[in-house]
């Protein structure tokens, strides 16, 4: 009877902590996002570049990066892979000019510069300082790009690593009391699909 009960005990203990680790697993979240590569020289540039991006996990797509574009439109899920890890991917890639590339993202937060409002935005870009470098493209319309820091990755983590869009989006975007309430919007390079 005792080994009836105790194997009952290990089955419902199991079957609790299965739906403890289903509840943990973050809702996928596809994105495309333009980052900005500088460096880029020829097709084979983008090639190096295309290939080290695609051996980042839930990277899905590369695409549109050429020398005269200056641009990647890279397709993943933010909840598996960070913004930073794909730079990092960029970065890391092998230079054919032996030179390293330099990816950035651009992002826009057009009621910046009304009121009280530079000063908020500001504070949290200070917050992100030990994972990106925030400078200001136009500060009239709310113009930024973004350069990545170097990754510091925890072995312990296996969720996303260093800078996602959400490290900018959520504390802008949300609502009192959580954020600032202000439209922000990731540029995008992606021409929109026709009708």
């Amino acid at each position: 009877m005792k080994t009836i009960a105790l194997f009952a005990a290990a089955t419902v203990a199991l079957a609790f902590a299965a739906t403890a680790q289903e509840k943990k697993a973050p809702a996928p979240h596809p994105v495309t996002i333009t980052f900005y590569v500088a460096g880029v020289q020829c097709d084979r540039c983008a090639d190096s570049i295309s290939e080290s991006v695609k051996k980042v996990p839930s990277v899905t797509a590369v695409a549109g990066l050429s020398e005269s574009s200056g641009h990647a439109l890279v397709s993943f899920d933010s909840h598996v892979s960070s913004f930073h890890q794909i730079a990092k991917a960029i970065a890391e890639a092998n230079p054919v000019h032996s030179e390293a590339y330099k990816p950035t993202i651009k992002f826009r937060v057009p009621d910046y510069s009304q009121g009280e409002n530079a000063v908020k935005v500001e504070a949290v870009f200070k917050k992100l300082a030990d994972r990106v470098t925030v400078k200001a493209l136009d500060r009239k319309t709310g113009l930024f790009e973004a350069s990545f820091l170097p990754l510091k990755v925890d072995a312990a983590k296996k969720a996303p690593q260093g800078f996602n869009g959400g490290n900018l989006g959520h504390p802008i975007r949300d609502e009192a009391p959580k954020g600032l309430g202000l439209n922000f919007s990731i540029v995008s390079e992606a021409k929109p699909a026709a009708k």
